[in-house]
């Protein structure tokens, strides 16, 4: 069989005039080995899948040729970013003119995220395609569900994946107003809370405990009493400079920012209550100062209780 190429223009799609032409088009996600919470981006290497029919190939098949040799959508990339194509560009083409493009990419996209519910979020990452200069009366997208999934294993180890889907969607283009086909791949991606959560919300939490403790040193006690108050504020301030380099630097508060903040604050209070408590006692008002170490011992505990349901769970 000869695979000599009929005379066409390839730039004049199939059935020009006519219907729009139908393009199937599936990603397959290979690895995807970062998400970059503070730029948005994602790493991932994929494997994307066009198909259309072009009845000027009929009776080719078998045949291979380079890209440029026949029309293509020439879809190209929505999400910003820098992906760079690990196959040569050479289509397939099957029986009563089907042309197959598979084309594999690595590289990063980005997608917008708010980390609002961080480090208990989760987020729906996804690619997004269009035909370039091709409006829906030209290049109709569908998806191509046998071409869209993704591998079992991923090397990525700080999130876990779910089950990927294709959609299309359709928007104005801002110039011509004529409606554009845009075909999404997109999959769940659930952040693993237990790195910060054995690191940094346990180990805090012991802290803000730690400083409850003065309210069963007898007040009359002012140097223990201070001074268990102050090595818990100390303490709190340094573990937070520990932690500057492991949190994601946003210019709004997550509700891990709000739990520390909040905790810090409780912090505070007991030493407040501690000097208070003193002062009370070198004024000769001792039964005070202990009715309040009373009221304090289930009444911060209880604040502490509230705070964590509040941010975390409502």
């Amino acid at each position: 069989m000869s695979c000599q190429l009929p005379e066409m223009k390839t730039g004049e799609r199939p059935g020009a005039g006519g219907a729009p032409t139908k393009v199937a088009v599936g990603i397959v996600l290979a690895d995807m080995t970062e998400i970059d919470d503070v730029k948005q981006q994602f790493t991932a290497d994929f494997i994307m899948h066009e198909t259309w029919t072009d009845p000027r190939l009929k009776g080719l098949d078998g045949c291979r040729f380079n890209l440029e040799q026949v029309w293509s959508p020439r879809l190209d990339f929505v999400n910003s970013g820098r992906v760079f194509p690990g196959f040569p560009p050479r289509v397939a083409v099957g029986p009563d003119g089907m042309v197959h493009y598979v084309q594999r990419y690595r590289g990063s996209l980005s997608f917008r995220h708010r980390l609002d519910e961080f480090p208990f979020d989760q987020h729906i990452i996804g690619i997004a395609v269009v035909p370039v200069g091709s409006s829906l009366l030209e290049v109709e997208l569908t998806v191509d569900e046998k071409n869209t999934s993704r591998v079992k294993e991923l090397t990525i180890p700080d999130w876990t994946l779910g089950v990927p889907r294709g959609r299309v969607s359709t928007f104005e283009h801002p110039q011509t107003g004529l409606g554009i086909a845009q075909y999404h791949f997109e999959i769940s991606a659930k952040r693993r809370y237990e790195y910060y959560l054995w690191k940094v919300l346990v180990p805090l939490m012991l802290i803000v405990a730690m400083s409850w403790s003065v309210f069963w040193i007898n007040p009359a006690q002012f140097g223990p009493q201070i001074g268990m108050s102050a090595t818990s504020m100390l303490t709190l301030i340094a573990f937070q400079f520990a932690m500057a380099g492991i949190l994601p630097r946003l210019y709004y508060f997550t509700e891990l920012d709000g739990f520390i903040t909040a905790s810090t604050g409780l912090v505070f209070l007991a030493l407040v209550e501690a000097l208070t408590t003193a002062y009370l006692v070198s004024v000769d008002r001792k039964e005070l100062a202990l009715r309040m170490d009373r009221v304090c011992r289930w009444a911060f505990p209880l604040a502490f209780l509230g705070l964590v349901i509040g941010i975390f769970v409502l």
